[in-house]
């Protein structure tokens, strides 16, 4: 679990001459847009590379309107003057909509995809209707373009990602979203983004975020005054050599401010008016988030009123695709000069879907998705399918093909496919008529049969000439069946140590048995289970104590349960009772680091260490967790530390890191026999690198004499 970033959101007003930082088109419902000083250009199509812009205060979307104010109005035409001009960026031709629910919450039933009609359902109706008929004005495959054609889209699915704590505060910025964004890409959360023909990217992710979510982008939060309703964006890093498309959603329901200043509509019909505005920008100015001048990477662009959305900010129209009637914003036409509906696709036609649109194929094996076709105004054809290209060793293969109604196709996948996800486009077409519809497909590799062990209790006390028992479990994974056989490391002088049963295929009871003269102590034992070729560890902290003699614990407040630092050094933030990093026992734990940038985090304890005591073991538990995906660099580091009240470091007994991340708490225990007769500082230094959080948390910690 991360923590919340703590930083500035980029500014709304740049002048971008100056800082060349990314420009992202917002929309607000008002009938003003992006407005920026006029440049002297002929209106049409490409043009030579312009002048660095020397905007006004750039606005992307003017502040968010009062609807009971006196400008609550909108008029349904575009300002005068008004034109699209193309600056030899590249569009979103055949668009792959990514839906994300940004964390828990309580979503639209619509939205969140369990009422119908569904957003869902609008990304796949409306991209494959009279949107693209519009857009055709706005081909790329002139002088000076990038040769790209708008053509029907696909709706790639719904997705709901757990974002890390840190970007999921209730206030969210720009940053965090990208940040976020691209680790749940290259985690495998989120499908990969697709390419076109020509290299360019498909895919947009537009992310929907709960309630209680404010979005701070350019120094503006979301759905107040002098805010914005929504805004789309590109990434400022790169993915696979290439910017990620996304757009951010804020919440629009009853109790946001959103619900009243973004629209007029219904709920659901304010939220498909507002995406229809940030979709078709998206789609026709793809990297305005990275275009610093009036030239390429900016596309259609209007100098004094911004985007194809933004010249008709605010006028909501009503569009029926695929028989569903949808609340759609007007776009700015520049062939009618003014802000118009979507055309009306009449005559026979038809749309695809996939169910389920997400599947997993384990290599050597396949899976199935039918395909329907849904036929309209009176389509009685047949319609052939077939699909994009498939990763390396997957074959697909359709039951019917050409069908009327459904085929089922089946990828098959080679011991050796290439594993991962992609996005799979189905196309479907009869006669001119060409539609699509996409899967998910997630290739994971063959399961090798294999087997884990662990210890229970990991940590145990025997007394001299006594005995004390941990269970050895053999967890199998991949179809393991076979038996381990079982052994132990060195024991301390006097100590043995047996098992139950042995060879085992579940679990052994290990008994350790300590003559009246064992060496007493803490040593850590390492039992081993061998299978085969296979061979795993794990290990248990055994103490053995003095007959007779009473074991003390030196750490005060070890469990932090007084809910207070006292008697510990902690630095801000360390104590903790939230549930998003839980206590080993108890309500309070230390967590230190966990912020995914550069910081340091330590917790503290001086004692004084009785001399004449024969042992002196400390005893913590700890749980990592991180976002950091290295299976080979420590970039996030917990040091445990012993120094002098002087501050010198005496000892390093234990680096843990983010390559320890494990799930729950693991026991870990050090001795401290050569500190005893001193006093000295115990101390946890937490410290973490630029990105990617690594969270160390801290719980029961003892220092015990006897």
């Amino acid at each position: 679990m991360s923590r919340m970033l703590r930083g500035s959101a980029l500014s709304l007003c740049l002048i971008l001459i100056l800082l060349a930082l990314p420009v992202m088109a917002q929309v607000s419902q008002s009938n003003n847009a992006d407005g920026g000083a006029s440049q002297s250009q002929t209106p049409g199509n490409a043009t030579q590379a312009q002048p660095v812009m020397t905007f006004h205060a750039l606005q992307h979307g003017v502040p968010w309107r009062d609807p009971n104010g006196p400008a609550a109005a909108v008029g349904f035409a575009a300002p005068a003057g008004a034109h699209l001009t193309y600056f030899g960026g590249p569009i979103i031709s055949n668009v792959q909509v990514v839906q994300v629910l940004y964390g828990s919450g309580s979503y639209n039933s619509q939205v969140a995809g369990s009422t119908s009609p569904t957003m869902g359902n609008f990304f796949a109706d409306i991209t494959t209707t009279g949107l693209i008929t519009l857009l055709q004005q706005y081909n790329t495959n002139i002088s000076g373009g990038t040769g790209q054609v708008f053509g029907n889209g696909t709706f790639s699915g719904l997705f709901q990602i757990v974002p890390s704590a840190g970007n999921n505060g209730s206030t969210i910025t720009d940053a965090q979203i990208q940040s976020e964004l691209l680790a749940q890409i290259n985690a495998g959360h989120l499908p990969s983004p697709v390419l076109d023909a020509l290299g360019n990217p498909n895919t947009i992710y537009m992310i929907y975020f709960p309630p209680g979510k404010t979005i701070s982008q350019g120094g503006s939060n979301s759905c107040q005054a002098g805010g914005f309703c929504a805004y789309h964006g590109t990434t400022s890093s790169l993915l696979g050599g290439h910017n990620v498309l996304y757009g951010v959603l804020p919440d629009m329901q009853a109790g946001s401010g959103c619900s009243t200043g973004c629209g007029t509509s219904t709920v659901f019909g304010n939220y498909t008016s507002v995406t229809s505005h940030e979709l078709v920008e998206a789609m026709t100015d793809a990297d305005v988030g990275i275009a610093t001048t009036f030239s390429a990477p900016l596309a259609w662009y209007d100098n004094t009123n911004g985007e194809v959305g933004d010249i008709c900010n605010g006028q909501q129209g009503s569009y029926t695709a695929n028989g569903t009637t949808y609340t759609i914003q007007l776009e700015f036409s520049n062939s009618a000069n003014n802000c118009v509906n979507f055309p009306v696709v009449s005559g026979p036609n038809f749309s695809l879907s996939a169910s389920p649109s997400s599947l997993t194929v384990t290599q050597g094996s396949s899976g199935s998705s039918t395909i329907t076709v849904t036929p309209s105004g009176g389509f009685t054809g047949s319609v052939s399918l077939s699909t994009s290209a498939l990763p390396s060793g997957v074959t697909a293969s359709f039951g019917t093909n050409p069908t009327t109604g459904s085929s089922v196709v089946t990828f098959t996948a080679s011991s050796t496919a290439t594993t991962g996800t992609s996005s799979i486009t189905i196309t479907g077409t009869s006669g001119t008529l060409s539609h699509t519809t996409s899967i998910s497909l997630t290739i994971n590799a063959t399961a090798t049969p294999n087997f884990s062990l662990s210890a229970s209790p990991s940590s145990l006390s025997v007394t001299q000439g006594s005995s004390g028992s941990s269970t050895i479990t053999v967890t199998p994974s991949g179809g393991f069946t076979g038996s381990v056989t079982l052994s132990n490391s060195a024991l301390p002088s006097g100590v043995t140590a047996s098992f139950g049963t042995n060879p085992t295929t579940s679990t052994s009871v290990l008994t350790f048995t300590a003559s009246s003269t064992a060496t007493t102590g803490t040593s850590t034992i390492t039992i081993t289970g061998v299978s085969g070729t296979l061979s795993h560890t794990t290990t248990i902290s055994l103490t053995i104590n003095p007959t007779g003699g009473g074991t003390t614990n030196l750490i005060v407040n070890g469990g932090f349960e007084t809910g207070s630092a006292s008697p510990w050094t902690l630095t801000a933030g360390v104590l903790n009772n939230s549930t998003a990093e839980p206590a080993h026992t108890g309500a309070w734990d230390a967590w230190l680091d966990g912020y995914g940038t550069t910081h340091t985090d330590t917790a503290a304890q001086t004692v004084a260490i009785t001399a004449g005591k024969t042992s002196a073991t400390l005893v913590f538990w700890l749980h990592i967790d991180t976002a950091e995906t290295t299976t080979t660099t420590a970039f996030d580091t917990l040091k445990v530390q012993v120094l002098n009240t002087s501050g010198t470091v005496l000892a390093t007994l234990g680096t843990f890191s983010n390559l320890n991340h494990a799930t729950g708490y693991q026991q870990h225990s050090f001795s401290l026999n050569s500190f005893i007769g001193q006093t000295v500082v115990i101390k946890f230094t937490g410290t973490e690198d630029v990105s990617l959080q690594t969270s160390f948390v801290l719980d029961d910690i003892a220092l015990n004499v006897q």
